[in-house]
């Protein structure tokens, strides 16, 4: 389950609505219902506010299997660092750091392949395009002397 997926489910569990989960962050209820939705890269301290209302501490918070804490992926380390902030709060720090750098490394690959496959499709538009006008440059119509029309290549 996604911390996003995590907070929501809380939430419900508490009875609380959105309006009232963001009035005890202190934050707007679009802001809070983009957190829901995963749209929202949550910081550290934050996240410690949301544990406290649950009651909890980070660590029952996230549990072993919740993933996408921070966004990592960008064009400096601050993701890295973010995330790597959040391991010290574990006991296997080494393993944790190692897994969010290579999670960030298959996250950052996934996005070059994505602007590949799309770059990809574009050149065989282009392509196609180009085929097509070779076609009709090279083919040429030319009315014989009965009127009848064929086509001639050149």
């Amino acid at each position: 389950m996604l911390i996003n997926e995590k907070i929501r489910f809380m939430r419900q569990q508490k009875g609380w609505s959105q309006e009232e989960m963001a009035h005890r962050l202190s934050m707007s209820p679009n802001g809070y219902g983009n957190i829901e939705r995963g749209y929202t890269n949550l910081s550290l301290p934050k996240l410690k506010k949301i544990a406290a209302l649950f009651d909890e501490n980070l660590k029952e918070l996230f549990g072993s299997d919740d993933k996408n804490v921070f966004n990592s992926i960008g064009d400096n380390n601050t993701g890295i660092q973010a995330n790597q902030n959040f391991c010290s709060l574990f006991s296997d720090t080494n393993q944790c750091t190692k897994n969010i750098q290579v999670e960030s490394n298959l996250e950052k690959q996934i996005l070059i392949n994505a602007q590949q496959s799309g770059e990809i499709k574009m050149l065989r538009q282009i392509n196609e395009l180009l085929v097509e006008k070779a076609d009709r440059h090279n083919t040429e119509q030319i009315v014989g002397d009965k009127g009848i029309a064929y086509e001639k290549m050149k």
